[in-house]
């Protein structure tokens, strides 16, 4: 029922490779990671979640060896780094921790600059390059580029810490909880930039969460930890929910299974809904008339770069029939992007006016609306899926085992 952590993937390379890998801390009578063999794949998001305690972030420390393997072997591109010097393989990996580790006395340029300084690129290469990732990460490198960290918020400061760890353009990746000292709002929006970003990168990484959710959020493959980072089920998201190797699995993800699938699917993932929209200076009472033929009970007024701005109803028209549209109705909430999930899309809907969340494009442009129709028909073409999908896997055991009694 689960993926074997080396089932072979056609065409697929192997980024990273441990192989037995084990770790014993001195003193300790058990071993912290134990005989932990796992592939992981180019391009790929792969989230270590287990229980407190079961090894996920000595596992992943050991990848740069921030902590050193007892014994094992480390393949890093084809290439065993398990003795190399750990100083030249840490640069080749980007890394980042949940309190960001900025250094305080170095101004965002400085932090963002600290590999490729280390690796003897010239200043103008320098400079570019961390102009280049403040833009990648939305921040504008005239506004943030000489500020210190204490001048920015929590969520600022992680994504420098980002940046930095994309400075010297890395394969892989390592993410040590690094959304988790965020509060929940800012953590969602963070998620969501990450994986555009990596839409657009597609760096190897190893993300380390407690969290399950975020873990079927981030997650192009998950590895579920038991103690001494042993593994329970190795797999995609939509198989570890629709199709938990054991009941350690079943009880880790707990209740609530088709509500997490919808963080399986992005916005961009299904069509859009239409609403009636106007821009600010249209005449009143043409809105009304068309809000009146439309059969719904607000219009979406939208400034002249097509930004949603306002929900304005029939009453508010006729209450302020020469009022500016910019200055009636209420200002409209609960905004996201094509890259946010279907689970952020719900969240917002569920305290949205008219119970529905507008889409706009990462320049606020108004691009549709979710309703709940359409989220409860994704829920729905989810189940059908994972009861076909289980109904195969079912014959294909059936299969497999009658093969297997043959003489």
């Amino acid at each position: 029922m689960t993926s074997s952590p080396n089932v072979s993937q056609p065409n697929r390379k192997v980024m990273i490779r441990l192989e037995n890998l084990t770790k014993r801390f001195p003193g300790q009578k058990q071993n912290a990671v134990d005989n932990l063999t796992l592939d992981i794949y180019e391009g790929e998001i792969v989230v270590l979640v287990g229980p407190s305690g079961c090894g996920k972030t000595t596992t992943m420390k050991t990848i740069n060896r921030i902590i050193e393997p007892t014994s094992g072997r480390i393949i890093l591109d084809g290439e065993d780094v398990t003795t190399a010097n750990p100083d030249t393989l840490r640069r080749r990996i980007g890394y980042v921790i949940q309190q960001v580790g900025l250094f305080p006395h170095q101004t965002i340029g400085e932090n963002i600059a600290t590999v490729p300084k280390l690796l003897g690129w010239d200043s103008k290469r320098v400079t570019a390059r961390v102009d280049e990732l403040l833009d990648m990460v939305n921040m504008s490198p005239a506004d943030y580029r000489d500020r210190y960290p204490k001048q920015l918020s929590g969520g600022q400061r992680q994504r420098v810490g980002v940046a930095r760890a994309l400075g010297a353009d890395p394969d892989v990746m390592l993410m040590d909880e690094p959304f988790g000292a965020i509060d929940p709002i800012t953590r969602d929006r963070l998620q969501n930039e990450f994986l555009r970003l990596q839409s657009e990168v597609r760096k190897t990484i190893v993300f380390v969460t407690h969290d399950i959710d975020e873990a079927i959020k981030m997650g192009d493959r998950i590895v579920i930890l038991q103690e001494a980072s042993r593994i329970a089920q190795y797999d995609t998201p939509e198989r570890i929910l629709t199709a938990p190797a054991n009941q350690f699995v079943a009880d880790f993800i707990g209740k609530g299974a088709s509500l997490k699938r919808l963080n399986l699917s992005r916005v961009s993932d299904i069509e859009l809904s239409s609403w009636p929209t106007v821009r600010v200076g249209a005449d009143s009472a043409q809105v009304l008339d068309q809000l009146r033929s439309s059969g719904r009970d607000s219009v979406l007024v939208l400034d002249d770069a097509g930004r949603p701005r306002r929900w304005v109803g029939a009453g508010d028209l006729q209450s302020s029939p020469s009022g500016a549209l910019e200055e009636i109705g209420v200002p409209v909430e609960g905004m996201v992007e094509p890259t946010a999930t279907l689970s952020d899309a719900l969240n917002e809907l569920i305290a949205a006016r008219n119970s529905v969340t507008i889409v706009v494009d990462p320049a606020g442009v108004y691009r549709g609306v979710v309703d709940i129709n359409q989220i409860n028909e994704t829920i729905r073409a989810m189940r059908s899926t994972s009861a076909a999908q289980n109904a195969a896997d079912l014959a294909e055991r059936s299969t497999a085992g009658s093969a297997s009694e043959r003489p």
